[in-house]
């Protein structure tokens, strides 16, 4: 889930590498859509010459350096900052112990990305590669996912976590996955209740199953941070009707236990990811995955309800708008 104006940092176009850019032309607001900028030959650097610093003035110098670039990425994290602060400082102190994997698993990133555009393109012939793209080392923010960088829609790539999760048997999908959530965007959008994470996760999961038949849970990320298909499989019922009971929800402690690491439950953290995936292969029965993509909130919703009350019976929602 970086960086600077070092002269090793390179803006890659999608069809090859084209000479490296003044540091102006790095920040998040002159990147242009289409555009792969790689900013690990930066990080890198940064890493070397800043190695002898003490933490504190090494996360210092790593903000001057890089917030300029990513601005809210890095930093402007409220109450949160000195906590992201200190993964920082870990970042920065482990990187030795993970350079090489970091090092193949950004010089391979943007063959990967290429075949896997053009993988994703031959079963939605209508994408088309609208955001900027950055590959970083994202203090084990994420591999991969859309952000908002001074105002924009950024696609991040953090090669840290990318060489930590995944490998030539599971990039193809994970791929798959982050491709289709900017290409789902053109027509979902967004919303910040729980039905919507919902359906674009649990979507974009299983787009990357079928764009990908046979793939494992490990490559669909269902295995982290413990496996969570044998878990909640012999509760599905249970699960539904958890995850209706908060539909509407827009609570950061309802999200967190179905999407991320954070809050305790009968079932393992971003179960979520499952149940929408579960969701979403019961209507790819009778409806394709092109036209699933294409659905507008106000359709989706109904459908939604209706797949969840199959489980049932589960009490109503607890909020409707």
């Amino acid at each position: 889930m970086i960086l600077s104006l070092f002269a090793g940092a390179l803006i890659t176009a999608i069809a090859g590498a084209t000479p490296a850019p003044a540091a102006a032309e790095l920040a998040a607001n002159a990147a242009k859509p289409g555009t792969l900028t790689d900013l690990t030959p930066a990080f890198i650097a940064f890493a070397d010459e800043t190695a002898a610093m003490p933490d504190a003035a090494r996360v210092t110098a790593f903000h001057d350096r890089f917030d300029p670039l990513l601005p809210g990425y890095y930093n402007d994290k409220g109450a949160s900052q000195a906590r992201f602060d200190t993964m920082i400082a870990f970042g920065l102190k482990s990187f030795p112990a993970i350079r090489a994997k970091f090092s193949t698993t950004a010089t391979s990133f943007a063959a990967a990305f290429a075949r896997g555009q053009q993988h994703f393109r031959a079963t939605f012939p209508d994408y088309r590669l609208t955001v900027p793209v950055y590959l970083v080392h994202s203090m084990s923010q994420q591999d991969g996912g859309t952000r908002t960088i001074a105002g924009r829609t950024v696609l991040m790539f953090g090669a840290d976590m990318i060489a930590t999760l995944h490998d030539e048997t599971t990039i193809g999908a994970f791929l798959d996955h982050e491709l289709f959530h900017v290409y789902h965007q053109r027509a979902f959008g967004d919303c910040p209740q729980i039905w919507c994470s919902l359906w674009q996760e649990g979507l974009a999961t299983y787009a990357a199953s079928r764009l990908n038949p046979g793939v494992s849970d490990r490559a669909l990320l269902l295995t982290v941070p413990r496996p969570i298909r044998p878990a909640v499989e012999p509760r599905l019922a249970e699960a539904m009707c958890a995850v209706r009971a908060k539909f509407y929800s827009t609570a950061p402690g309802d999200y967190a236990p179905l999407f991320s690491f954070g809050g305790n439950g009968p079932f393992p953290p971003r179960y979520g990811y499952y149940v929408g995936y579960v969701l979403a292969q019961k209507l790819g029965e009778k409806i394709p995955l092109q036209r699933l993509a294409k659905l507008r909130p106000a359709a989706v919703k109904p459908l939604l309800l209706a797949a969840i009350d199959g489980y049932g019976p589960c009490a109503a929602p607890a909020a409707k708008p």
